[in-house]
């Protein structure tokens, strides 16, 4: 049995991917080989392509860090064949291979079952995108900062996939005062459809000296940039506000004082959805089964491709504006005889 994969590997000691076919090997103890329906497209993906990026150590290697689909075999009692599951986070795609192809086989923990409303494909959308936004989002909503709905709160890079989330769970929750940060001000309208009340550029809270405190505009910031962004939004952070840390497509580096934590009060949220418990994460899918997940309208808006339109895409990935999620659709439909038990 043989099945399509895309294939990372060094050449000349840089990373090069190729669609080929592997061999379907016996299904070792404890792991559950999974028919994939859907994968997806997120920064730690297209990484995996650029040298030296340090993401992935071991080569070949095929990347996912996301996928979607019907359990065929199984080593773990948890699961029968013909279940629905999503595996996101846990090194799927960096230590061990991930969902860039037609079968994968990972460890019972990996999963979680999709007994519910959700498909395959809402999986997919959500994916590790969305799980960030909700664990962000889970350290904030019982907040004082958050108890009116009028709370006035800022999401940066609100078009890539975790500030799209973001976005969605809070206009879904009837949060009414969101301000978006983006370059992209052709996509004003679209972001106001979906919730947000204003839409600026980062450059508008840029603070030229920089401060360490100025004028407090914020109760929450749901932050996805870092850098020298995020030193000059915390000197922004009202009285006893919060800040969700979850992104750095800025910088690493964060130069800034005690100040606003020492004087103001706010607090500094980071947020690892790689590592996130088992039991936590449970409790993150049956919250998109139903005060999370957004009407339609709200919804991140995405495109599907195919395996073999991947590799370009994740090529230019890094150096590409987005504004929507990519879904890889490998199959839409439960195989034949995996009828569900």
């Amino acid at each position: 049995m043989q099945k399509k994969a895309l294939v990372v590997d060094l050449v000349d000691e840089r990373p090069s991917a190729t669609l080929t076919t592997r061999p379907v090997n016996t299904l070792g103890p404890d792991l559950v080989r999974v028919q994939v329906a859907y994968s997806d497209i997120n920064y730690k993906d297209a990484l995996v392509l650029k040298a030296r990026s340090g993401v992935v150590r071991d080569f070949p290697r095929v990347p996912g860090i996301d996928f979607s689909g019907w359990v065929i075999e199984s080593s773990d009692h948890r699961f029968q064949v013909g279940d629905a599951v999503v595996g996101t986070g846990w090194q799927i795609g960096i230590q061990i291979d991930g969902g860039y192809q037609e079968i994968v086989d990972v460890p019972g923990d990996f999963l979680h079952p999709l007994g519910g409303k959700r498909t395959v494909q809402d999986a997919a959308l959500i994916g590790t995108a969305g799980i960030t936004a909700a664990i962000g989002l889970t350290k904030v909503l019982d907040s004082r900062a958050l108890a009116v709905k009028d709370a006035p709160i800022l999401i940066s890079g609100v078009t890539g996939g975790v500030g799209g989330w973001q976005l969605a769970i809070l206009a879904q929750l009837g949060y009414t005062n969101i301000t978006a940060v983006t370059r992209q001000a052709d996509l004003a309208p679209q972001l106001q459809e979906k919730g947000a009340a204003a839409i600026i550029a980062p450059e508008t809270l840029r603070l030229e000296p920089r401060k360490p405190l100025a004028r407090q505009k914020f109760a929450v910031v749901f932050d996805n940039l870092g850098g020298d962004f995020l030193a000059d939004i915390l000197a922004q952070v009202q009285q006893d506000g919060h800040v969700v840390s979850s992104g750095n497509a800025s910088g690493i580096k964060l130069t800034t004082t005690v100040l606003p934590f020492i004087l103001r009060g706010i607090t500094l949220h980071g947020v690892d959805s790689v590592n996130y418990p088992v039991d936590d994460r449970e409790e993150l899918w049956q919250l998109f089964e139903n005060n999370f997940w957004p009407e339609p309208a709200r919804r991140p808006d995405f495109t599907e491709v195919q395996l073999a339109e991947l590799i370009p895409l994740l090529t230019a990935y890094p150096h590409s504006a987005h504004h929507e999620r990519t879904l890889v659709k490998l199959r839409s439909r439960r195989p034949r005889g995996l009828e569900q038990k």
